[in-house]
């Protein structure tokens, strides 16, 4: 009966909190529409930053009185909100955004996620992503887009949109690399040869790379939830509050810049490797 007030709790607080700072964050961003000159820009870019940051911080609270959450992070021993990152992590819940927002925010620049398209239809999800220039993105299957060509590289173009408004201003951009939440059934699906995740996705990663070639670093976090649920509700009611978390951060290569992920294979095949062998770390940790 506790778990479930938490949870009602938790909820309440949450929707309030969001819908508070996503009336502000669409207010500024029209504001930012409606004079597109680049220091108008750059200026309003930072205000929406910082009532994202506000916002987090006020999630953070309540996650502390209600949840009180034991998290246990290796790694994480930097902090610089002057260089742009990219940044990834094993996915198994809704909560990993929440526990990815409240250990990075005012550490690291604000993380940018990538949004799967349909999520736009949600009012309050769709909000701060166009504030706050994340990209919708829409995946087609091989069959569609031999039927219709032209959708391929819509992506691609959203996403070089999104970046060029995020190079005004320091930002993570975040992107779940194995592309969906892990769960026992997809693993089985994809035959994934990796312990408890999904084989990594390189496209994202690779796209924004060659639309941001000033990121020089990547920050690989580990997840590990002591609790066997992964549901929203179970994280709204406070169940997943015991928690391993591992940083590193990692030196993107050289050669891994100014290339073309779609038309060059030895491209992505490096790229593919240096991404396994990431996944293959997080194996180590996830075993522990």
């Amino acid at each position: 009966m506790l778990g479930i007030l938490i949870g009602i709790g938790s909820l309440f607080l949450l929707a309030t909190n969001m819908i508070f700072w996503s009336t502000l964050l669409l207010t500024v961003s029209l504001v930012r529409l409606i004079f597109p000159l680049t220091n108008w820009k750059k200026i309003t870019t930072g205000i929406l930053i910082h009532i994202g940051e506000s916002c987090i911080y006020c999630n953070n609270l309540w996650i502390n009185i209600l949840h009180r959450p034991k998290i246990t992070i290796e790694g994480f021993d930097f902090s610089d909100k002057t260089n742009w990152y990219i940044a990834t992590s094993n996915h198994q819940s809704w909560a990993d955004i929440f526990v990815l927002q409240y250990i990075t925010n005012r550490k690291i620049p604000l993380l940018r996620f990538f949004m799967k398209d349909v999520l736009k239809w949600i009012p309050i999800v769709w909000v701060v992503g166009w504030s706050m220039n994340m990209p919708f993105l829409k995946r087609y299957s091989k069959e569609k887009l031999r039927r219709n060509p032209e959708l391929r590289g819509k992506d691609v173009a959203s996403m070089k949109k999104s970046f060029e408004d995020l190079s005004i201003y320091p930002g993570t951009v975040f992107s779940f690399a194995e592309g969906t939440r892990f769960s026992e059934k997809k693993q089985k699906e994809e035959n994934s040869n990796f312990y408890k995740l999904l084989a990594p996705k390189a496209g994202g990663i690779a796209i924004t790379l060659a639309t941001m070639p000033f990121i020089k670093n990547l920050i690989d976090f580990t997840i590990v939830y002591q609790s066997e649920r992964r549901t929203f509700w179970a994280f709204l009611c406070g169940e997943m509050s015991e928690i391993r978390i591992q940083a590193k951060l990692k030196k993107i290569p050289e050669d891994f810049f100014d290339r073309d992920y779609s038309n060059d294979e030895e491209y992505r095949k490096s790229i593919k490797v240096w991404l396994n062998d990431l996944w293959k770390e997080k194996e180590d940790f996830l075993k522990k």
